[in-house]
């Protein structure tokens, strides 16, 4: 015995009845076949649970609180400290114009360092499933070491480092 469903598919709300073949649904434990106007979701025969017609959803996962503070730490920390570092290698060598490989290391190593963070916390927060948070927190991660690494670098500069091509 098969069943035909109405949809309604058109804008004007038309009635559009369509023969899909659905075949009746027989239990699984008692091999009754259930009425087609059955709508609980334990058999009316065996009072067993009748499987779910509808496929599983994706769960979504709690909204989390972001620590904001994790957040502007790891974008501000890196351009403080090359700033910092690029002050005081100035002021222990007043003769060298150029300051050695301490600045543009905490600029890279740490501007990737905080754009890795800032990527992370941004991409929990704004991701509805799991998988969504993993791919928008590597999305954003490669965003924010880009804009961790330039504001680096405007420390370095506000520091007074000079490179130097020699």
């Amino acid at each position: 015995m098969m069943l035909a469903k109405l949809f309604d598919s058109r804008p004007g709300g038309d009635l559009i009845k369509i023969s899909a073949q659905l075949p009746l649904m027989n239990c699984p434990f008692c091999k009754q076949t259930i009425p087609e106007n059955h709508t609980a979701s334990v058999c009316p025969y065996c009072g067993h649970e009748l499987p779910s017609i509808n496929p599983p959803s994706v769960p979504e996962v709690p909204q989390l609180r972001i620590k904001w503070v994790w957040f502007w730490t790891g974008l501000m920390a890196p351009p403080v400290l090359t700033a910092l570092s690029a002050l005081l290698m100035r002021q222990t060598s007043p003769g060298h114009a150029t300051n050695e490989s301490l600045s543009p290391g905490i600029a890279l190593i740490g501007g990737g360092i905080g754009g890795i963070l800032c990527g992370i916390v941004i991409g929990t927060r704004l991701g509805k499933t799991q998988g969504a948070r993993v791919g928008l927190a590597l999305l954003f991660s490669a965003i924010m070491i880009f804009v961790c690494i330039i504001l680096c670098f405007f420390g370095c500069s506000m520091g007074g480092y000079h490179f130097d091509m020699k």
